[in-house]
This record gives C-alpha cells, structure tokens and sequence, in this order.
C-alpha cells in the first residue's frame, strides 16, 4: 500500500461528483452550522464548499456525528455518484457470492523455534520504557494550551469547508494571539461540544517526555467504540510506529489468512495451540521486519486479528448477502415484506452460517433483525445495479456493527488526525 493516509485534503467535491445539492450535503452543513468560527476569524468562505471532504470530515468528527438518516442520505448521494459515473467499468460484474480464497497453511519447520527467539529478541530490545513521571510546570503547559488551540481553530476552518492549503500556520497564529486564545478558553468548547473526534488529553500534557502525537488521544464515543482504549492510549506510539503497525496489520491480514479456516477450533484443543503457535511464529517474523515494531504491538495485532476475523466468521461473513437477498426480493415485489423475503431466503439455504438467526427472526420476530436491515438498506434505489446494492449494503453493516474498534483503526485515524491539522508532515506508507 502505499500513498498517504490522508486521501484528501480539500473541501470541495471531486469535479465528477453531481453538481446539484444532495440531500446528504444539507445534513451536513446543517450540522456544521452549529459549529461556530473562531471569535476573531476574517476568513473569506465565498465560493468555498461548505462542507469539508468526506475523508475530513470523517477524521476530525465523532461517529456518533452521523445518525441513521444521514446515513441514508450518503447512500443515496453514493448512488447518485456512482448513476453519473461516465465510465461503465464494473458494470458488467454479476452479484454472485466472490470465491472464497483459502491460504495454504505454512510447512511446519517454515521458522524455527530458534529463529522465532531471535525475532522475539529484537522485538522486545526495542520495547524502551518511556519515562512519564517527570511533569511540565505550569508555565510550560500553558505554552503546549496555546499551539492545541490553534489546532482545535484549524480543525474548525477545516470542518467549514475551507482548504488545508488555504490555511497558513503563520498567519493563524497573527491571527489568534495568546491573549485572544486565553479570553476563549482555549477554544476548549469546540471538543466540548461533542464535534471533535479527538483531543489532547489533559493528563498526558504535563508528562515532560511525551510529543504532541502522543498527546493526542481519540475519542472513545460512548465509552464502547474502542472496548481497549485505555490500552490504545498508554502505547505512547510514535507515528513512524503506527505507520508501521498499519503495515504489519495489512501484511498479516494477507498472510496469515490461512489461519481462518481453524478459528472454530476448540481454543484448549492440542490443535489450537499448535495452530496458534504457529501464527505466533509467523506474525513475530512479519513484524521484526518493520524497525519501529514492538512485542507488544505485534502480540496485540494478531490477538485482534483473530478475534475480528471470529467474530465475522461467526456473526458477520454474509451477512450482507443475506439482507442482500432479502433486499432484491423486496425490490422485485413491492407487495413482498420482510418476513416472507427472508422466508424464502432460509427455504432456499443459502447461507447456512445464518440459519439459526435467521430461524429465530422468523420463530419470535425480536432479534432487531429487521430494524437492522432497514438501517442498511435504506436509501438504496431501484435504479441501482445489484453487485453495487450488495456493496452499499456491506459498508452500512460495517458501520453499524457492534463490534469493538482495532487498533489498526484507532491509528489509522489518529494519523489521519495529525496529519490534516499540520500536527505530524504527511507521509508515505511503504510496501510491506
């Protein structure tokens, strides 16, 4: 993968995307209205998108920003992007279940215990304790307040629409002198008000050793997106270790696939461990190959990694082609209701994994199944093809899934974060 994490910097749309005003951009602009500019701010916004880039918009605010029907009006401008798309690739594509691609589990002797110890070795010598108990006076503190409120401005400027090249560092700091920033509080009220996704936690910003970066926590909304925030927070990592990490989670996601077709194995099975053993083995190689690597980040991925991809096995992996299926028989049949389009689908067996939720739904009609369907396709049109329904309908699932957030995502953001607010350059990441 490579490129920078941050797909985009601008406000306005793509100059493919519809001229007119969708519904999804009234949301959001309605939404943003109530987020003032900064006190003081002479910013020209005339003939400025008035809402920023989905990529920034996403970064900088909460989840809990979107609700279900601003969720319905994205898919329907998606679908209104995608019907005056001028090219016609991928049109052809059928909305058949994709191959399933098993990975060959690796020989037994592909890394010896041996070399196992070494990468373990060189993992851990770069596992340095980082000291956190020399503090910053006030004065000093005070200091690091002041650059975060400019931050906290530039995000602002940012959510409005205007450009990150518009916006010059030096300038704003002219603009936002000390004593401005000080009679606002800081500008504290815009993570106050429940906006901002991230902020830069009060507790971490007296510890002397720690960088801007580390100080910059994201928000666990609801107190359950992330189920290991704390943990998340105390890694203290560096962005050059997250863009890492990032790496290593994309390289193990690849080629430790393989594992997938064991993860109903009985966990206190000899198998199990064997199995598990040697994905440990694996995982420990893949990650000594990226100099910023840690033991614990790497135990931490691949305890992630399992744990992700068992509970898709075992509560997500087609669900999008259920409420698919139930979805094209609703479309072709207006007079069809839920229950009798997901009748037919359980009649007919196609997924066998969803049988008892499925069962269940239709014995006590309680399991929020419909409602959760309904979230997912809503907003999705007749006019739209089939294999492009069955995306949407997977990235709505992906969205309101239950399931607790990685870490792979939590820096993924943080990065995205430090890089859209000039906290960190943009960079590169790599091939792994």
């Amino acid at each position: 993968m490579s490129g920078s994490v941050v797909d985009s910097d601008g406000g306005s749309p793509p100059p493919d995307e519809p001229a007119t005003e969708p519904r999804y951009h009234e949301i959001v602009a309605s939404r943003l209205a109530q987020l003032e500019l900064p006190v003081g701010s002479e910013w020209e916004l005339a003939g400025l998108s008035n809402i920023p880039s989905r990529e920034i918009l996403e970064a900088l605010t909460r989840k809990s920003f979107h609700d279900d029907e601003s969720r319905a009006a994205l898919v329907q401008y998606q679908i209104q992007c995608f019907l005056n798309e001028e090219t016609q690739e991928g049109r052809d594509r059928d909305s058949q279940d994709s191959a399933v691609v098993v990975v060959a589990e690796p020989a037994n002797d592909a890394i010896t215990k041996q070399q196992h110890k070494s990468d373990c070795e060189k993992l851990g010598a770069r596992m340095t304790e980082i000291e956190t108990y020399t503090e910053l006076d006030q004065e000093e503190t005070n200091k690091f307040h002041l650059k975060y409120a400019l931050y906290r401005i530039k995000a602002c400027l940012l959510l409005k629409g205007v450009p990150v090249d518009k916006i010059d560092d030096a300038a704003l700091e002219r603009k936002y002198p000390p004593e401005l920033i000080v009679k606002n509080d800081y500008f504290f009220h815009y993570v106050q008000d429940g906006f901002f996704g991230w902020y830069f936690d009060s507790e971490l910003c007296y510890k002397k050793s720690l960088s801007d970066y580390q100080r910059l926590v994201i928000f666990n909304d609801g107190g359950l997106e992330y189920t290991r925030w704390s943990r998340y927070r105390a890694f203290y990592s560096t962005p050059d270790a997250d863009r890492d990490y990032l790496q290593y989670w994309e390289t193990i996601v690849k080629e430790i696939k393989w594992l997938e077709q064991y993860l109903l194995t009985n966990e206190s099975s000899i198998e199990w461990a064997r199995i598990h053993s040697k994905a440990t083995f694996q995982a420990c190689r893949i990650a000594a190959g990226f100099q910023n690597m840690t033991l614990e980040l790497a135990a931490a991925g691949l305890h992630e990694y399992i744990w992700n991809a068992r509970m898709d096995l075992m509560f997500e992996k087609d669900r999008d082609g259920v409420f698919y299926q139930i979805w094209k028989r609703v479309n072709d049949n207006h007079q069809l209701s839920f229950r009798d389009a997901l009748e037919q689908v359980y009649g007919e067996n196609l997924y066998s994994a969803h049988d008892r939720s499925m069962k269940y739904e239709l014995n006590y009609g309680d399991s929020n199944m419909e409602r959760v369907f309904a979230r997912c396709t809503k907003g999705i049109s007749d006019s739209v093809p089939e294999y492009k329904a069955r995306e949407l309908i997977a990235q709505e699932i992906r969205w309101t899934s239950l399931c607790s957030g990685t870490y792979e995502q939590y820096a993924r953001k943080k990065l995205k974060i430090a890089e859209l607010i000039g906290l960190i350059p943009k960079d590169k990441i790599g091939a792994a």
